[in-house]
């Protein structure tokens, strides 16, 4: 199935509008790199390691933690970032929420190698559907995976 993507949020795609979804975890974790591995660690543990997207799941995850502590908030002193991990029959939910930015939204590069947007691309390319909301001054952006997959789209 090809990846859809969202510039905005979708009222409809949202997580938090979303029901039927069963929450598997969640965890609060200082805005630092060191811990986009514990992130890593988190959803492969809430997920299973023998989930048929646990590689994509853990790869899109540590985009989304690594730019979080990298472009937001979350890396000043103090600062967090909310990993959420949901599912149901049909697939997987995770969500990262930072400590927002300057930045109105995510930013996907349109340059493949590009110094800056390469996980949101990553994210783009792989998950099912993905998109972010502000609220309260954070950031959240989230991703869709379908439970099946045939196989990433290659570009066209």
């Amino acid at each position: 199935m090809p990846a859809e993507a969202t510039r905005a949020s979708d009222p409809a795609t949202d997580p938090a509008l979303l029901t039927h979804w069963l929450t598997l975890g969640s965890v609060t974790l200082p805005g630092q790199p060191q811990q986009v591995s514990v992130a890593r660690r988190f959803v492969a543990g809430a997920i299973g390691a023998g989930h048929p997207q646990a590689d994509t799941a853990l790869l899109l995850t540590s985009e989304l933690v690594t730019n979080a502590v990298t472009h937001s908030r979350s890396r000043l002193p103090g600062g967090t970032v909310d990993v959420v991990v949901a599912t149901r029959p049909s697939g997987l939910l995770i969500s990262v929420t930072d400590d927002g930015s300057a930045d109105q939204v995510p930013v996907v590069s349109s340059r493949p190698g590009a110094e800056n947007g390469n996980g949101l691309l990553l994210v783009t390319r792989l998950a099912n559907i993905w998109g972010h909301s502000r609220a309260a001054g954070r950031t959240t952006v989230w991703f869709r995976l379908a439970r099946f997959s045939c196989g990433p789209t290659l570009p066209r």
